[in-house]
Order: structure tokens, then sequence, then C-alpha cells
């Protein structure tokens, strides 16, 4: 299951350097819309769970900080389905120089494996949405 992630990211690096040649932020092009899949995909279990098993069962940890909602909402997004992927991605494959190693292991796809992964995690999270609302 490592191996798959690896190459994806392999995928995903070789694409974003490919398209941002001139850019030397091509981490930061590709870290953030790899973890905002990742928190899709976390998203859609939690759905799947909500759904199945538990109606009551919060989507994401609730924050009260400030007066307006809205604000809250946010962060509890970005605290729940964000920020816990940037620091996973970050430390396995951004520090010490380590996606050197991974792009060196593996081979890229020319962007295929990146575009597939993107689409099944937004496709997949369709799924519960509509079998709740037409089940419950």
């Amino acid at each position: 299951m490592l191996s798959l992630y690896y190459r994806i990211w392999t995928d995903a690096i070789t694409s974003t350097r490919a398209k941002k040649a001139e850019a030397a932020s091509w981490k930061l092009y590709t870290i953030i819309p790899l973890s905002i899949l990742l928190g899709v995909n976390l998203l859609t279990i939690f759905v799947w769970m909500r759904t199945l098993i538990n109606h009551n069962l919060p989507l994401i940890f609730p924050v009260h900080v400030f007066n307006a909602l809205l604000i809250n909402d946010f962060i509890s997004v970005i605290l729940t389905l964000f920020i816990p992927f940037v620091l996973l991605n970050y430390l396995l494959i951004f520090s010490n120089d380590r996606y050197k190693e991974i792009l060196e292991r593996y081979a890229p796809q020319n962007g295929k494996l990146y575009r597939n992964y993107a689409l099944i995690s937004l496709g997949v999270l369709v799924i519960p949405i509509v079998i709740a609302v037409m089940f419950f």
C-alpha cells in the first residue's frame, strides 16, 4: 500500500515539475492538492461511517474560538481534513529531501496515476452522499 502512495507522489511531483518548470515552489503546488485529496478521502470515510453506523457522528472536529460560525467551521475543516495530511506528507516525502530517493525508486506514469487518483477520490465522495439523500 505504501508503494502505491509513493508512486502517486512520484507521478504528482513529475507532472507538477513539468507544468511549473520555472516555479521554485513546485513542492507547494504538489503538497496542497494531494493533502486536499487525502482530506477528501478521510471525509468520505467519515460520511460512510455517519451514514451506515451512527447518524450523530460529527464529520469534523468542532472548534468554538470565534463568535462567527463560518470562521469556526473553516478552522474546523482545516484542522480536521487538511493540516494533518500536510504534516504527514511533509514528513513522509519532503523532510530530508526524501522525495529524491522516491523519484529514483519509482517511475512516473506521465500524470495518469495522479489524475486517476484525483478522479477516484472525488468520485467516491459522491456515492455516500447520493446514498444518504436517496435512502435516509
